[in-house]
């Protein structure tokens, strides 16, 4: 289940970490009277936005109203924001950019705008430009339990611009950063002591949490904004859709379904159009996943046009894929692609690779489900290479992180060497001082110095030796899974570059565990990772001696065998799908069976007259995924493996358009398959 956004305009927390820009001029008196009422007329604009608008021109003439233009400009344009009027947020932002105290807002505006408009690069440049402009008028002293706000602090400007730094970190993969947005704006909301944002920043925080795999925390956080959300049903209802999305992500269904309905009740009893049409998508999300198409069509036709009038196009995406997967459950194909060109057209060029992720995963299985293999081919294979680019991305990340680690610990040991190096050359200098006056002690000191000489070079040389080790432990580190010790990608991409570049010679399977899905969503992720764990050990005991598994990503494994026959390979193949699944997985949640697909080949392959056809490695990975997928499409539990092609040695051109159409190439004797029969 993907995650979905909370909140059209999020508000964000601290600004203690951003870069300090210039400060501007200083904004007129603080009146916590006005700024009382104004938070109030923006909580009211999220039930009733035509009600707030009214209630804006009485409030520009009360007497603690003179002098803060730029404040209530402000306020309308988050009143036209919530209304969906996003032309009429843009009026209001140019407006404040004429007054000395106005860019800061007029920036978290069009912030907001581009939020809704899906332009999610833009509405984190205009963030950014909100935190120069503020620079350090909203830092808070965090050792203080709950820290007042500082005078002159725009809190609502800040909390909006932190807030979706907070969401584009996360859309792009980054979860610690994420996450000092959301510790920083749970602060700030409290200072300002506004319970909405309070509430918001609880909830949000609590599925970050969750995606970096602290469930424990996840659920104290939800808990919290329950608390905080007190008897305020407008609250309630955002702080049940964060349980709810808790729930579902922990695969309890019941909790999932309880907390979206008690969701849903309140967003109705708080007269909120905008939030009963966010209830009504998240349990729309719940009833596609249990596979009640028609019950989930129903919520996303109501849903929809309300997304569409506030101009809200995050949801509005979020939606219309949540109703094009309903509509491939139901096969109404046409309608389905429809609703995805849209969504496509929605999210062209934006940094949305952990959104994609989820989203490509969903119309995988749908597609599979609704037994359209092609469709569901094309999308299991960009979601492999999304995941591969953010899995790079967060590598390289890791590895500059250790090697500025790494940098500086030997950078230390380099002063300490010339620290001591230097108290060496001092006391030389003292001794020849003194062999000019005591003449005796010349060769005495020459012997002391030229020790102490020595005893720094063997230091030294330790130093060196022990940052040598170091670096190889990092080196092996880095090439091995952490959760279950086998060689990961990396090394295997190492094992490869050592081989010769010309053809690629060894057999390959490609293993993947079935119906995997359904282990994380049905029995969570603690069984989850045990199922990964055992598989792992039985392919490792599967396997021979000379040959390598790795663990290729999530719950795929892939088998390098440098020497073997068609026959052994396929005896290999026999052998590892009884291994996975003549004996149940042991799990905290009981005893669960698991079975295995498996795409094999070896390389080069057989082609016509005795010939063979030569692969680079990444071509013979790219063909144990194709017939990968085909053991899927028969019913899972068995392995497929290539046993020749009707091709010509080095036909190239050939091989693509087997590739291209490979289910044709098949059925038409082009590709001779041998299949094996996992255990029942």
């Amino acid at each position: 289940m993907m995650m979905k956004p909370l909140f059209a305009c999020l508000l964000a927390c601290s600004l203690a970490c951003l870069l300090a820009g210039p400060a501007v001029a200083a904004p007129a008196a603080f009146n916590n009277d006005l700024e009382q009422r104004l938070d109030h007329l923006e909580v009211v604009a999220l039930r009733d936005p035509v009600e707030a608008l009214r209630g804006l021109p009485p409030l520009a003439e009360s007497p603690e109203a003179r002098g803060q233009g730029s404040r209530l400009r402000f306020a309308e344009g988050r009143v036209h924001l919530q209304a969906g009027d996003l032309a009429a947020v843009l009026r209001v932002a140019d407006q404040l950019d004429k007054a000395a105290d106005g860019k800061a807002p007029a920036e978290a505006l069009r912030a907001a705008v581009a939020e809704r408009q899906q332009q999610l690069s833009e509405a984190a440049q205009h963030s950014v430009n909100v935190l120069n402009e503020l620079g350090k008028s909203c830092d808070l002293d965090e050792s203080a339990e709950l820290p007042p706000l500082p005078k002159g602090c725009d809190a609502s400007s800040a909390l909006i611009a932190l807030a979706l730094l907070q969401q584009d970190q996360f859309n792009r993969g980054l979860l610690p950063k994420a996450a000092e947005f959301a510790q920083r704006r749970i602060a700030l909301a409290r200072a300002a002591q506004r319970d909405v944002d309070i509430v918001q920043a609880l909830s949000e925080f609590a599925l970050l949490e969750y995606a970096r795999d602290h469930s424990t925390e996840a659920l104290q956080w939800v808990q919290r904004a329950r608390t905080e959300a007190g008897d305020d049903p407008l609250l309630l209802a955002m702080a049940k859709t964060a349980e709810a999305n808790l729930n579902a992500r922990s695969g309890n269904k019941q909790a999932q379904a309880r907390a979206q309905l008690e969701g849903l009740a309140y967003a109705r009893q708080a007269g909120s159009a905008a939030m009963v049409a966010r209830a009504q998508s998240n349990l729309a999300d719940y009833y596609m996943q249990a596979r009640e198409p028609e019950r989930a069509l129903v919520l996303l036709h109501e849903a929809l046009p309300v997304f569409q009038r506030l101009q809200d196009q995050n949801r509005e995406r979020a939606a219309r894929h949540n109703l094009a997967v309903t509509l491939i459950r139901l096969k109404r194909f046409p309608q389905a692609r429809h609703e995805l060109a849209l969504i496509e057209e929605q999210r062209r060029g934006q940094p949305d690779t952990t959104r994609r992720m989820g989203e490509l995963r969903e119309l995988d299985q749908a597609w599979a489900d609704a037994g359209q293999p092609k469709e569901a081919v094309a999308l299991f294979h960009e979601e492999r290479r999304l995941a591969d680019e953010a899995n790079k991305r967060n590598r390289e990340a890791l590895l500059a992180e250790l090697k500025v680690k790494y940098d500086s610990t030997a950078k230390q040991r380099d002063i300490e060497l010339l620290i001591r190096d230097k108290s060496l050359k001092d006391r030389q200098l003292s001794n020849r001082t003194l062999l000019r006056e005591i003449g005796v002690a010349v060769g005495v000191l020459l012997s002391l110095a030229t020790l102490l000489g020595v005893v720094m070079v063997r230091k030294a040389r330790t130093a060196q030796k022990v940052l040598k080790a170091k670096e190889a432990l990092l080196r092996m580190q880095s090439e091995r899974d952490p959760l279950t010790e086998l060689a990961n990608r990396r090394h295997f991409l190492a094992v490869m570059e050592s081989l010769p570049q010309d053809e690629f010679q060894g057999a390959l399977l490609m293993v993947d565990i079935d119906h995997f899905k359904h282990v994380n969503d049905e029995h969570g992720h603690a069984a989850g990772d045990v199922v990964i764990c055992e598989v792992a050990r039985r392919l490792s005991h599967a396997v021979r001696t000379g040959d390598l598994v790795v663990r290729w990503g999530g719950e795929e494994f892939l088998i390098f065998a440098p020497v073997s026959s068609n026959e052994q390979l396929e005896l290999l193949a026999e052998r590892i799908l009884n291994n996975i699944g003549s004996v149940p997985v042991a799990t905290p949640d009981g005893s669960l069976r698991v079975t295995a697909s498996i795409g094999f080949g070896r390389f080069p392959m057989s082609a016509r007259a005795g010939a063979e056809l030569k692969l680079h490695w990444e071509q013979a990975v790219n063909w144990v995924d194709l017939v990968l997928y085909n053991a899927k499409a028969l019913g899972r539990n068995r392995a497929i493996g290539i046993r020749s092609v009707g091709l010509d040695a080095n036909d190239m051109a050939g091989l693509a358009k087997l590739e291209a159409d490979f289910d044709s190439s098949c059925s038409q004797g082009l590709v001779t398959l041998h299949e094996v029969v996992g255990p029942n």
